[in-house]
């Protein structure tokens, strides 16, 4: 095939449906390490490591789980890591079409995120805000499979 036309074909796809290609951009994120900070505890990331690849092999149930614990952990030391734990929630949620939990722990994400670009420019977190919230104008519509209540 005509690599040419493989471009058109591939861009033609994204305009189709570019909330997957959202999705597929937004990926778990890990927690930086930071010598002589207390922003980095062991357990916690072993645990978000943990979801991380459970995650990428595709097992979004079993990475929510693993998140949680880590959200958990974190609230209870008061980590600066919890903008990061909770956006990873939010992404397994959202996998597991679980979008309302995914859009409080997207919310979450944004309160504890400590200037991260990454979760404060999320396209996802953006059409989840869209789907929930009547009070924001939204540039894009929420996807139909998104199959929020009262989002359509």
């Amino acid at each position: 095939m005509n690599k040419k036309y493989l471009v058109y074909i591939l861009g033609f796809l994204f305009l189709l449906d570019p909330f997957t290609a959202y999705t597929e951009q937004e990926i778990p994120l890990e927690i930086p390490k930071m010598e002589g900070s207390k922003s980095f505890d062991f357990k916690i990331d072993q645990t978000n490591r943990q979801g991380i690849q459970l995650y990428e092999q595709g097992n979004y149930d079993k990475a929510i789980t693993h998140f949680e614990k880590a959200v958990n952990l974190a609230q209870q030391l008061r980590d600066p890591s919890q903008g990061i734990l909770h956006y990873n929630l939010a992404l397994s949620l959202h996998k597991s079409d679980r979008h309302e939990e995914a859009t409080k722990q997207f919310y979450s994400a944004r309160r504890f995120a400590r200037g991260n670009p990454t979760i404060l420019e999320s396209e996802l977190l953006k059409i989840h805000e869209c789907g929930l919230n009547p009070s924001v104008s939204c540039k894009e519509k929420v996807p139909l499979e998104m199959n929020i209540e009262g989002s359509h």
